[in-house]
């Protein structure tokens, strides 16, 4: 492997010899299918049961297409029963859908370029709507949802991102400072700031606009950018944030607790092994799935590669189904079970992959090897998984299956409060409300990352030892303290306190352990390092044994959880 440095970034740059791979391989397998109508399929969401909806344009914009070509229609697509459902016609004056996006409400949205518009569909009365963007011939392009259902947008020909609140039925956009910043891919992240892409090479920047208002824009290299046209965007459960290179078949990332606007402070690029010498590379989809893996696509050279979130170098690069001339583009996602979907613009074809979990090794040799799922039992093995959840899955009212398939408990699937969106676990406006995952057990260790809006008569936490919301050990921060509680039939006791100061918006961590009497607990700021002796202890015999989980009070406000785990201990 040949790292170049450039500035304080990096292009690492992987050779076609699986060799030096960091991890055992499991091979992929992908298959495809045709759309059930129109052609040129696009970008790809999922809705609230996992069902695959497809845009098709019926045109490839290059950059636009022609004035006459018809509207769009939206394909649907069953997983469990491997079927279509339906193709929605889009009505006359409308224009074509390129991504698409759904709503807490289960609503579908699209940005329309061809007709400078903002499109909704509402699956449950099939009705369209839609709304003409402020600035003319914008080219409103990728679409991403905030917590607060605000609807983004990138405009693709007028140099700005676009936001639309449903609620209101208003407009507000924001310019870039370069007037050929071509905006194309667009996301967001556990705190609604807003990541998109500077598209033109010329210009080449990642940009984040910040849910207090602040544009950033953060370099890809110092000095040449020629070829660098950064395209689709992603965030991964650490917060981290990704993309896909264009021009110059790479991808990109920006460790954000690194980075620095105006500079390549945090960022990496991948470089990966070519299926064709001599044939061009462009870099297109890319995607996060709960297992930490990247996706990307290569449009030309009709390939799919991976890498862990956490890696050094590109796992490996495979050829899509239907071959050289297939165009696998920006319809790259992952659903919430970890499977791979994207679209074939040139044969009109939906595909997915799957891959198994794979095993890390320490050794050169890229030997396959297959893994055992461990499943949950009233017994689990010393150090095992109890529960898990990266909340990667489509936006949803409620929090449904974890990323590891079990059902989340307690109230997580009860109260309204709960809901998934733009890839984080939300609870808002709740009153000391339980989510729990996983087998009863007398020992556990809890480890999460969020957020709280508001620290005013509010907090969050995590929870072991829980039976129901009268019976539970917690650890939580209230913006002031760090507090060990326990709860037992039905009244609460603080065990211990130490002053810890915290600040709303902020991602917290925070590492709740209790094992036999012994309850120990440490946060800190997520973008920091871990402590490393525990900042509160505690003894008490009360409680048993019982759930893990989370408990948090966010009256007025929203709780914002980004990455779970329980391990027995």
């Amino acid at each position: 492997m040949l790292a170049i440095l450039l500035g304080s970034g990096a292009i690492v740059f992987a050779g076609g010899n699986k060799a030096a791979y960091a991890r055992a391989l499991s091979t992929p397998v992908a298959t495809d299918f045709a759309i059930n109508a129109g052609y040129d399929p696009w970008g790809i969401a999922f809705d609230k049961s996992g069902n695959v909806w497809v845009a098709v344009p019926q045109c490839d914009p290059s950059p636009t297409c022609a004035s006459d070509t018809p509207p769009g229609k939206i394909d649907l697509y069953n997983p469990t029963t491997k079927s279509w459902v339906t193709s929605y016609q889009l009505p006359a004056g409308f224009g074509q859908a390129l991504f698409l996006a759904f709503d807490q409400q289960g609503n579908v949205w699209f940005p329309m370029p061809m007709t400078n518009s903002l499109g909704m569909f509402n699956p449950v009365d099939n009705t369209f709507s839609q709304w003409p963007v402020p600035t003319v011939g914008a080219g409103p392009w990728d679409i991403a949802i905030d917590s607060q259902g605000i609807v983004w947008f990138t405009e693709h020909y007028s140099n700005k991102i676009g936001a639309f609140d449903p609620k209101t039925q208003t407009f507000r956009e924001i310019a870039t400072p370069a007037t050929n910043s071509v905006p194309y891919g667009i996301t967001v992240d556990g705190a609604d700031n807003i990541w998109f892409t500077e598209n033109s090479d010329a210009v080449a920047l990642i940009a984040e606009y910040t849910a207090s208002g602040t544009l950033n824009e953060y370099k890809i290299r110092d000095g040449s950018t020629t070829g660098v046209t950064p395209h689709l965007i992603a965030v991964d459960p650490s917060g981290n944030v990704w993309w896909s290179e264009g021009w110059v078949g790479a991808i990109g990332k920006l460790l954000v607790s690194q980075a620095t606007p105006g500079t390549t402070n945090g960022v990496t690029e991948y470089t990966y092994p070519q299926l064709c010498s001599g044939c061009g590379t462009h870099t297109s989809g890319i995607t996060v799935d709960g297992n930490g893996q990247v996706w990307f696509d290569d449009s030309i050279q009709a390939l799919y590669g991976y890498m862990p979130t956490t890696g050094t170098a590109v796992s490996g690069v495979f050829a899509v189904p239907s071959g050289s001339n297939s165009h696998p583009h920006d319809g790259l996602r992952a659903a919430s079970d970890n499977v791979i979907w994207f679209t074939e613009e040139f044969v009109n074809k939906l595909g997915n992959i799957t891959l198994s979990d794979v095993t890390p090794t320490p050794t050169t040799t890229a030997t396959i090897t297959p893994t055992v799922t461990v499943t949950p039992t009233a017994t689990p093995v010393l150090g095992s998984t109890l529960g898990q959840d990266t909340f990667q899955r489509a936006n949803q009212t409620f929090w449904g299956n974890a990323s590891d398939g079990q059902t989340w408990g307690g109230d997580a699937n009860v109260l309204s409060n709960f809901s998934i969106s733009g890839n984080t676990g939300l609870v808002t406006n709740s009153s000391s409300s339980s989510a729990v995952l996983g087998p009863t057990v007398a020992n556990a260790e809890v480890l999460f990352s969020g957020s709280i809006s508001d620290f005013t008569n509010n907090n969050f936490g995590a929870v072991t030892r829980w039976t129901d919301g009268n019976n539970w050990y917690k650890a939580y921060i209230d913006g002031n303290n760090l507090v060990l509680q326990r709860k037992v039939n039905g009244v609460s006791t603080v065990l211990t306190t130490v002053p810890f100061v915290a600040t709303a918006g902020t991602s917290y961590t925070l590492r709740f352990n209790v094992s036999g009497t012994s309850l120990n607990v440490r946060v800190w700021a997520t973008s920091g390092t871990e402590p490393t002796s525990w900042m509160a202890t505690a003894t008490d015999s009360s409680l048993s044994a019982g759930q893990a989980g989370l408990r948090i009070l966010s009256q007025n406000a929203t709780a914002t959880i980004t990455a779970y785990s329980a391990t027995n201990v």
